[in-house]
């Protein structure tokens, strides 16, 4: 067999969100007519807690005067003091259930405030980067989940934000 087709193959794989979520919960929630906001929990098998914030802006505020109206994703490896650290990478070959688990938590932040009805037509993303500023690994694998798991148009990637135009 020959290795480019089954690189490439690989590679295809990723985003396509075959993977099981983890089981998940709302830790805190709040909102009001311009926006939302939710904390999400879940735990590997080998006992790593994640946490997951949602942020949604829509309606006449200076968030959205500045920025559109949009929905915010950052994610948080978390500690026993609820230490929150995004560049920590942990490589235990969990990364496609984390993200099937991220998706599944996004998907259902966005229906519960229906997002179309509200306006809002933007994702952002903020990556870390582990290693140098030319690091865009995460950028990647972020960027072909949201192509091929959330209702996107256009994804675009400028080295330090991933803005994704919604359906």
């Amino acid at each position: 067999m020959k290795l480019f087709p089954l690189i490439k193959e690989i590679i295809s794989e990723v985003g396509e969100g075959s993977a099981k979520p983890y089981a998940f919960s709302t830790k805190f929630e709040e909102g009001d007519s311009k926006f939302s906001h939710r904390i999400v929990d879940f735990k590997t098998e080998d006992d790593d807690q994640y946490e997951l914030v949602l942020h949604a802006y829509w309606g006449d505020n200076w968030i959205t005067d500045t920025y559109g109206s949009h929905i915010t994703i950052d994610f948080f490896l978390t500690g026993p003091s609820e230490f929150r650290d995004g560049d920590t990478v942990v490589n235990k070959g969990r990364l496609f259930r984390v993200m099937a688990t991220i998706v599944a938590a996004t998907k259902e932040f966005m229906n519960d405030i229906d997002y179309k009805e509200k306006g809002i037509d933007m994702l952002r993303i903020s990556p870390t980067k582990t290693r140098d500023d030319d690091d865009d690994r995460r950028a990647n694998l972020y960027t072909a989940y949201i192509k091929r798991q959330l209702p996107v148009s256009s994804v675009k990637y400028d080295g330090e934000e991933i803005v994704a135009k919604l359906k």
